[in-house]
C-alpha cells in the first residue's frame, strides 16, 4: 500500500479519535461532585463506609471510564461522617455534614445516608435544595414523602407487600399480631419498629386488623404469651433471636397448642442464621434445645434473598478485594453485601439519568449547567435497567422492587430450615422452590381468627355450648331433685 495512503488513514484515525469523548479522567473535563454521608467507623451498619465505600469507587471508575456516559465530565466522590462521637448514626451530625458538603463542594447529588434517623433531615434538606439523594439505606416507609429520595436498596414498604402476599396465599384476611422490640435509646435506629411499620401499613391498606405489641425493658414472657393468645394466631415478630427463642419455649411450657399458631420471624439480613449449614435457629446447645425444636415447628423465617444473576458473585469478589485494599476491612459472605450492590447500582442509575437529562438541554459555551434535581430524580423512578444484582426495577415512588425468601422447617426430625418459597418482586408472586412445600404441625395452615373467637366469646359457639354457670345450675337442680325424691320415698316408707 502506498505511503500516502498510510498517512491519510493515520490522519483520519487521529481526527476520529479527537472527536470521540475520551476516558473521563482527563483534567480538562468538568468535575461533577457526589457527596456521600455514611458511618465511617461502625461496621455493624450494612451501609458503613468500609462496606460500601469500595462499591461507590467501583461505580465512579466505571462511569469515568465510559466515553459515552457523561462525555466531557468526570465524577468525583467526596464523603463525610454521619456518626456521633460514640460511633453511632446521628440525626444531628448527618444534616450538619450535609450543609458542610453543600457549602464546600456544591454536589450535584448526595449518596446516603443509610440510617433512618440520620437520613430524615438530609432528605428534607436535599428536597429543599432540589438535589437528588440516592441511597440503598433509609428503608423506612416515611421517605416516600420526600421528592429528592431514590432508594436502590431494600425497603420496608416492599417487606409489607411481601407480607401481604403471604396473607393472600394462606387465606388470612382478618387479623394479625405484630411484635417488635423497641429500644428508644438515642443511639438506636429502632430497626424493628420501622421493620414492622412496613407490614402494618400494607396490611392496614387492605383492611387487615393489626394488633401491635412492643417488647421493652425486662420482658414478662408469660404476659406476652397471654397477649398473643388473646389477639392473634398469625404473628409477625422482629426482635433478637434469643428473645424469640425464649418466647417460643414459654409457649411450649404453658401447654399452648402451637399448631393453632404461626410465627413469622423477620431476620432480613439473616444475621441470626449464621453462615453455616444446616440452618437451625432454635439450636443453642442447652437443656432447652429439644423443647425449642418442637416449638419452632410453628415458625417461618423472613429474609432477603441472595441474587442469582452471574454478575453478583463477581461483584462481591471485587468488593472484598477493594475493601481490603482501601480500609483493611474483611467483608464476609452475607446479605449485607446487598446494600453495597444497591449503592453501586444507585450511582450507575444516577449517572444514566443525568446523562439523559443533559442530552435534552441546549448546549452552550462554558461549563455544563446543572439540571433540575427533580428532573434527574424523576428519570430514575418507574424505570428498569441492568444492575449487579440483576434487573433494577424502580417503582413510581422511587423504591426498588425487592425479592424475599420464606424459610420453613423442612425436616422435623433434624429441625433444619430451608428456603421453601421466594417472593419474586418482578411478577409479584410467591414461588415455591423445587420439591419443597410448607410444613404445618396440624397438616393445614391455622385460621387467622379462631372459630369461637380469641376469647371463646363467639355467640354462635355460645348457643351450642354450656357455660360454667349453666353447668352449676343443672347440677344443683339434679341434686335437688334427687334429694326431694329420696325424701318422699323415706316419708312414704315411714308412714
Amino acid at each position: 500500500m502506498p505511503s500516502w495512503v498510510h498517512f491519510f488513514l493515520l490522519l483520519l484515525i487521529q481526527s476520529a479519535w479527537s472527536w470521540l469523548p475520551q476516558d473521563n479522567t482527563t483534567d480538562d473535563f468538568q468535575t461533577i461532585n457526589l457527596a456521600a454521608i455514611l458511618p465511617v467507623t461502625n461496621t455493624k451498619y450494612p451501609w458503613a463506609w468500609p462496606r460500601v465505600g469500595p462499591a461507590l469507587h467501583m461505580a465512579i471508575r466505571k462511569v469515568n471510564s465510559d466515553p459515552w456516559l457523561l462525555p466531557g465530565m468526570k465524577l468525583r466522590l467526596i464523603y463525610n461522617n454521619s456518626e456521633n462521637h460514640e460511633g453511632y448514626c446521628s440525626e444531628s451530625m448527618a444534616p450538619l455534614a450535609a450543609v458542610d458538603l453543600k457549602m464546600s463542594c456544591d454536589p450535584w447529588a448526595f449518596i446516603g445516608p443509610g440510617c433512618v434517623y440520620s437520613s430524615s433531615p438530609v432528605a428534607r434538606f436535599t428536597s429543599h435544595w432540589d438535589v437528588p439523594m440516592v441511597t440503598a439505606g433509609a428503608p423506612a416507609i416515611g421517605f416516600s414523602i420526600h421528592t429528592a429520595v431514590t432508594n436502590t436498596g431494600p425497603t420496608h414498604i416492599k417487606l409489607g407487600e411481601f407480607g401481604l402476599k403471604i396473607q393472600e396465599m394462606f387465606g388470612w384476611h382478618r387479623q394479625v399480631m405484630l411484635l417488635y422490640d423497641d429500644n428508644k435509646d438515642t443511639n438506636d435506629d429502632r430497626k424493628c419498629y420501622f421493620t414492622v411499620e412496613g407490614l402494618y401499613t400494607q396490611l392496614q391498606k387492605h383492611n387487615i386488623t393489626s394488633h401491635d405489641y412492643s417488647l421493652e425493658g425486662e420482658i414478662d414472657y408469660k404476659r406476652v404469651v397471654k397477649t398473643i393468645c388473646e389477639n392473634g394466631r398469625v404473628v409477625y415478630l422482629c426482635c433478637t433471636l434469643d428473645v424469640f427463642r425464649k418466647l417460643m419455649i414459654q409457649f411450649w411450657k404453658e401447654g399452648v397448642k402451637l399448631e393453632n399458631f404461626v410465627f413469622f420471624f423477620a431476620d432480613l439480613f439473616a444475621e441470626d442464621l449464621g453462615g453455616g449449614r444446616p440452618i437451625k435457629p432454635w439450636f443453642k446447645g442447652d437443656q432447652d434445645d429439644n423443647v425449642a425444636k418442637l416449638a419452632f415447628r410453628s415458625v417461618k423465617l423472613l429474609t432477603y434473598t441472595e441474587p442469582q444473576n452471574p454478575e453478583y458473585p463477581q461483584f462481591v469478589k471485587t468488593l472484598k478485594s477493594e475493601a481490603k485494599q482501601m480500609s483493611n476491612f474483611t467483608i464476609e459472605d452475607s446479605l449485607f453485601n446487598l446494600i453495597a450492590a444497591g449503592f453501586y447500582d444507585g450511582v450507575m442509575m444516577y449517572s444514566q439519568a443525568l446523562n439523559e437529562t443533559l442530552s435534552q438541554q441546549m448546549a452552550g459555551s462554558g461549563p455544563v449547567k446543572r439540571p433540575s434535581g427533580n428532573v434527574v430524580t424523576q428519570r430514575m423512578w418507574n424505570k428498569t435497567f441492568p444492575g449487579v444484582m440483576g434487573m433494577v426495577e424502580m417503582d413510581a415512588s422511587g423504591d426498588r422492587e425487592t425479592d424475599f425468601a420464606l424459610w420453613d422447617m423442612t425436616d422435623v426430625e433434624s429441625g433444619e430450615f430451608q428456603i421453601v418459597c421466594v417472593y419474586n418482586s418482578s411478577i409479584k408472586q410467591l414461588v415455591l422452590q423445587n420439591g419443597l412445600n410448607f410444613q404445618w404441625p396440624s397438616g393445614n395452615p391455622p385460621p387467622d381468627v379462631p372459630v369461637c373467637g380469641f376469647k371463646n366469646d363467639n355467640p354462635a359457639c355460645l348457643t351450642r355450648t354450656v357455660t360454667m354457670h349453666q353447668m352449676v345450675a343443672i347440677v344443683i337442680c339434679f341434686v335437688f331433685i334427687i334429694i326431694v325424691t329420696i325424701t318422699i320415698f323415706i316419708y312414704r316408707e315411714i308412714t
